[in-house]
């Protein structure tokens, strides 16, 4: 990638997690004149920020795609939860907000009301069933098995659970799913390949969670059930450094981490795949005002269908933390600018 990106790639990676920092504030950046509407009332396209660093960046990529082919565009922050960002886009005060898969349709599988009666989603299960936040994935979309769904499965199911007015574009290539991680020498030690390879070895390992996967699908009641493993202990550590720290010193043999994580690339790490689909699918996907023209629909695809997983490693890396190297605005342009 250049002598640009050679000194980025030398930073520390235990400051750049794949979970949310504390928003930084922005100014909502001008619209650029439009030569062509993008939407059907002839305005400027208006992209919400999203629920994190990484969709902030894509949020500049999409405006500069479509000022780029002469259509109006401003980066607008609409909030930092869903709630507040489909309250904005059914209002009609954002346009287009850049979201990921997983998350997304339990959002709407559990809050939304779908266009489609007749397409609404499995209800959500009752407080005595429920597994949780993160394990209600399957359950909403009625996966009762020994797998989990596939990211086709949670793609395929989000249009119809998207409120009236409010579309699904394409999806990306890249994902921000939660995957298990160990080092390489504990992969090489133990031969770890995939998560079927951990049964024999899961009771002396230690395993770092998430601080939301305690009653988690996710957590171990999902290890136990996709992949008969049962960690000798499953430390809760909520920050994203708390688990890279402990998964380099060893204090724990396994951490959950996102699969975007600058530190896999710059430790070696090993990421173990997932054949029955415990970790819920996270693809970057644009939810979008039905009002898009064509013209921009088509513009926010084609950034959408380019990102791949080591870019949104590399948005995390340029934008996370106290000092971080570039804006968002800066970032966006830098992505773009990467070979494809």
């Amino acid at each position: 990638m250049g002598i640009a990106l050679t000194g980025l790639l030398a930073l520390s990676a235990c400051g750049n997690g794949g979970e949310d920092p504390a928003p930084r504030d922005m100014a909502p950046e001008p619209a650029a004149a439009a030569s062509s509407p993008g939407t059907t009332e002839g305005s400027a396209v208006k992209i919400a920020t999203g629920v994190s660093d990484q969709t902030r960046v894509v949020a500049h990529m999409y405006a500069q795609q479509l000022r780029d082919q002469g259509i109006g565009a401003e980066v607008v922050d609409a909030g930092h939860e869903r709630d507040e960002l489909f309250d904005a886009l059914q209002a009609k005060e954002v346009h287009v907000v850049p979201d990921f898969t997983g998350d997304l349709y339990v959002h709407v599988a559990e809050n939304e009301t779908p266009a489609s009666p007749s397409s609404a989603p499995t209800p959500a299960p009752t407080a005595s069933e429920d597994p949780g936040f993160i394990g209600s994935l399957a359950q909403l979309l009625g996966f009762t098995g020994e797998t989990g769904p596939s990211g086709d499965d949670v793609y395929d199911a989000l249009p119809d659970s998207m409120p009236a007015g409010l579309q699904i574009l394409n999806e990306s290539p890249g994902e921000n799913t939660d995957r298990f991680v160990v080092t390489p020498a504990t992969a090489v030690e133990l031969e770890l390949d995939d998560l079927t390879s951990v049964r024999e070895h899961c009771p002396d390992m230690a395993v770092g969670m998430p601080g939301n996967y305690a009653d988690s699908d996710q957590g171990v009641k999902g290890l136990e059930s996709y992949y008969d493993c049962k960690p000798k202990s499953d430390p809760e550590l909520a920050e994203y450094s708390e688990r890279v720290d402990a998964l380099l010193n060893n204090e724990v043999q396994a951490a959950v981490l996102p699969e975007s994580s600058p530190v896999i690339d710059d430790d070696d790490l090993k990421v173990l795949d997932d054949p029955n689909n415990l970790y819920r699918p996270e693809k970057l996907v644009a939810v979008a005002s039905e009002d898009l023209t064509g013209e921009a629909v088509s513009a926010i695809n084609g950034i959408t269908t380019g990102i791949r997983t080591e870019d949104l490693a590399m948005m995390t890396r340029l934008v996370s933390g106290d000092e971080a190297d570039m804006t968002p605005e800066e970032a966006a342009a830098f992505v773009r600018e990467q070979p494809r």
